[in-house]
């Protein structure tokens, strides 16, 4: 996350060392620095702040590492050091932006009259949305039979079933609804 904040100011413009500082710290807003500025004994109520001295070592091995992979150039102009991004950032930059991200759903489970039964093979490639489909199944209260083969009494909301189909999933995922349990009776569930 913060490399990809730092890629992105980057590419608007090369930038000295202490606005990116500001920027992986998390930035300060006006009024935060006005409080510090004209109050400097007013205690900061903000705990949850990681030491200064930690963000900053941090923040200096990203730079270094970003610089070593090629993604960031270092300058100096005169007592100053700026940092641009390189055509090879600009690439890794867009990755980032292409990456996924879950939908964060929260499905409510109602039961369902018989069983349903979810079974998925989806490509190495998209391993996440994988790991999101097991996740949500999970939460639904299904219970895995194999790792591509799900079977559970709830049923599938419309909201899971539209999630799906926006990240592409509903050619490698097949869903079946059983009436008659069989021999699946003797699951506990």
């Amino acid at each position: 996350m913060n490399t990809q904040r730092i890629l992105e100011v980057l590419k608007k413009a090369e930038r000295p060392t202490y606005i990116l500082l500001n920027i992986f710290i998390g930035g300060y807003s006006y009024q935060k620095l006005k409080r510090r500025a004209l109050y400097p004994t007013l205690p900061d109520f903000e705990n949850n702040e990681p030491s200064t001295e930690k963000t900053e070592n941090n923040f200096y091995s990203l730079l270094s590492r970003l610089k070593r992979q090629g993604f960031v150039e270092r300058k100096r102009k005169g007592s100053k050091t700026f940092w641009k991004i390189t055509p090879k950032g600009e690439k890794r930059l867009e990755k980032l932006k292409n990456i996924f991200k879950a939908p964060r759903l929260f499905y409510k489970q109602e039961k369902d009259g018989g069983l349903n039964i979810v079974v998925f093979d989806i490509p190495e490639k998209h391993r996440a949305k994988r790991n999101w489909l097991r996740s949500n199944l999970l939460s639904l209260d299904f219970i895995m039979l194999q790792k591509s083969v799900w079977i559970g009494k709830n049923k599938l909301p419309e909201e899971f079933l539209k999630a799906l189909a926006e990240l592409d999933l509903i050619e490698f995922v097949h869903i079946v609804k059983v009436s008659k349990t069989g021999t699946i009776k003797e699951l506990n569930f």
